[in-house]
């Protein structure tokens, strides 16, 4: 089977946002998009029941259906007609997204504003589509907007396929790329903080060879900063087109699906964020 953007959609605006960036990602990409709607959750919005008699209102299929159709025809408008088709799910949206993972180069979920409230909102949908899904997720806030790709990385696996997606993106968006590696000097280094940085700097340049002579036309440059990688990554966000990591870095445990930093993003950064789970080893 062909490979496909894959977006979740409802009624809201963050999902419209999410797939205008969906549908950009794959005219990037030569691709289709596939559009899931999944309305199961929507039955928990109902009044519960309560005396005997009541009856709950229809389900609404022809709206659900009508938001579906909407979106498949903004994808075919843009992409032709073989560039959109949809599903509409009687199943819970991450898991209707999961199943259809399967199959896409890419996941794109909406989210609202990073403030405390989205928290709660996240966590039901995008989160879950992040921590499990077999391909690259893009959870989109914000309209899209021209700035650098940045990318966070610290030499683990996971890194290495979030940099290999960020230099495919910045190559594809004609957009720089800012290559991060945050680092916390201790005060019991026996090297000076100067000349650790140094090496770190030296270590930083040659990793990115290998991807600089893939993707030539890229505009790269790299930075060694010290401090959180978390607290870096989210100020990168308030200038950045997409902030990308790997579900885990190098301080992950082992059967955590993401980590503290890729999970600090998807609540607070101000950018779309991708995050890109290890390859499978073949």
């Amino acid at each position: 089977m062909s490979k496909y953007i894959l977006v979740g959609v409802d009624d809201s605006p963050e999902a419209r946002t999410a797939l205008h960036w969906a549908v950009e990602a794959a005219a990037e990409r030569d691709l289709p998009v596939r559009v899931v709607r999944a309305y199961l959750d929507e039955a928990s919005r109902w009044p519960a029941v309560g005396a005997e008699g009541y009856l709950p209102p229809p389900m609404p299929l022809d709206r659900f259906e009508h938001e579906l159709d909407g979106a498949v025809r903004y994808a075919r408008d843009r992409l032709g007609y073989q560039g959109g088709s949809g599903w509409l799910a009687n199943t819970d949206p991450s898991d209707a997204l999961l199943t259809e993972a399967e199959h896409a180069e890419m996941v794109v979920v909406g989210t609202r504003s990073r403030n405390k409230a989205s928290a709660a909102f996240l966590g039901s949908v995008a989160t879950a589509v992040a921590a499990k899904a077999p391909c690259p997720v893009v959870v989109v806030r914000g309209e899209r907007r021209d700035g650098p790709v940045v990318v966070g990385t610290d030499g683990s696996p996971d890194s290495e396929g979030a940099l290999a997606f960020a230099f495919d993106q910045a190559d594809r968006a004609d957009h720089p790329l800012e290559v991060v590696y945050c680092w916390q000097p201790q005060a019991d280094h026996h090297a000076s903080i100067e000349s650790t940085h140094q090496l770190l700097k030296d270590w930083l340049a040659d990793s990115l060879q290998k991807y600089q002579d893939e993707f030539p036309r890229v505009k790269v440059r790299a930075s060694v900063l010290e401090g959180r990688a978390s607290a870096q990554l989210i100020a990168w966000s308030d200038t950045a087109s997409l902030v990308v990591v790997g579900s885990r870095g190098r301080g992950g445990v082992a059967g955590l699906l993401m980590g503290s930093v890729s999970q600090s993003l998807l609540h607070h950064a101000a950018s779309p964020v991708a995050i890109v789970r290890r390859a499978k080893e073949s």
